[in-house]
C-alpha cells in the first residue's frame, strides 16, 4: 500500500476510536468488542480508494476519512443490533441488561456515523449516507420480527453506498459514480468476510476483477483498489 493510503486508513482507525469513546463503561465495553472486531475490515479502503480525485486536496482529504469514518462506524452499529438477533425476546432468561446495552450502544454508533457523515459537508453524501442506514435498518428490524423475505446482504450494500459516496466526493460524473459504486459492490464478493458462500461472488475471479477495475474505475485510484485486493488474497491469483 502506498504510504499516503495507509496514512489515511490509520487516520480512519484513530476517528473511530475517538467517536467511539464513552465515558459509560459497560456501553464502551459493547463498542470496543465490536471495533475490535472490525479493526482489518476493508470497508474504510474502499471508501478512501473511491473517493480519491485525481487533483488531491487537504480538504478532500479530510472528507473522505469522515466518509471512510462514517462508514464504519455504521458498520459496528448494525452489527451491535444484529446481536438482538442472537436473542429470543419471549425466553423468560432473557437478560434485559444486555439488550439495553446492545441497544444503547448501537444507537450512539450510528449516532456518531451520522456526525462523521455530515462532516463531509457534502448533502448528496449524507443521502446516500441515510439511505443505506435505513435500508440495512428496515431489513434487520424485519428479521427481528421473523417477516418472510430475503434479508438485505449488508456488506455488499456498505460497500456498494461507500463506493458510490465516494465517487460523489472524487468529483465524478453521475455515470462514473454508479461504475465505482458498481465496482466497490462486486469487491465485497471477494473480500467479504462470508465471500465464499455470497451470491455476489460466484463466477468471479481475480482476471475478471482487473478488468472490471481497468474498466469502471479511474486509473489514479488503482493502486489502493489493487492494495485492497492484495489483503484480501485475490490479487496473485491471476
Amino acid at each position: 500500500m502506498t504510504e499516503d493510503f495507509l496514512a489515511e486508513l490509520a487516520d480512519v482507525r484513530a476517528q473511530v476510536a475517538a467517536a467511539t469513546e464513552t465515558e459509560h463503561s459497560s456501553l464502551g465495553e459493547f463498542i470496543r468488542h465490536e471495533v475490535d472486531a472490525r479493526a482489518g475490515s476493508p470497508l474504510a479502503g474502499v471508501v478512501l480508494a473511491a473517493a480519491l480525485p485525481d487533483s488531491d486536496t487537504a480538504v478532500q482529504r479530510t472528507a473522505r476519512i469522515q466518509l471512510a469514518t462514517a462508514m464504519v462506524l455504521l458498520d459496528v452499529a448494525l452489527s451491535l443490533h444484529k446481536l438482538l438477533l442472537l436473542q429470543n425476546p419471549d425466553a423468560d432468561t432473557l437478560d434485559k441488561s444486555l439488550v439495553g446495552g446492545t441497544v444503547l450502544a448501537g444507537d450512539y454508533c450510528f449516532s456518531q456515523a451520522a456526525v462523521a457523515a455530515a462532516h463531509t459537508d457534502n448533502p448528496q453524501v449524507v443521502a446516500i449516507f441515510s439511505d443505506v442506514l435505513k435500508d440495512l435498518s428496515e431489513s434487520h428490524l424485519r428479521h427481528l420480527f421473523g417477516e418472510t423475505g430475503e434479508p438485505l446482504d449488508e456488506f455488499h450494500a456498505l460497500f456498494y453506498s461507500g463506493g458510490l459516496s465516494g465517487g460523489v466526493l472524487a468529483g465524478q460524473s453521475a455515470a462514473e459514480q454508479q461504475h465505482t459504486a458498481d465496482f466497490a459492490a462486486s469487491l465485497a464478493g471477494l473480500i467479504s468476510p462470508n465471500a465464499r458462500a455470497s451470491s455476489h461472488s460466484a463466477g468471479v475471479d481475480a482476471n475478471q476483477f482487473h478488468t472490471a477495475m481497468r474498466q469502471q474505475t479511474a486509473a489514479h485510484q488503482h493502486p489502493r483498489w489493487l492494495a485492497l485486493l492484495a489483503e484480501g488474497g485475490t490479487a496473485n491469483d491471476d
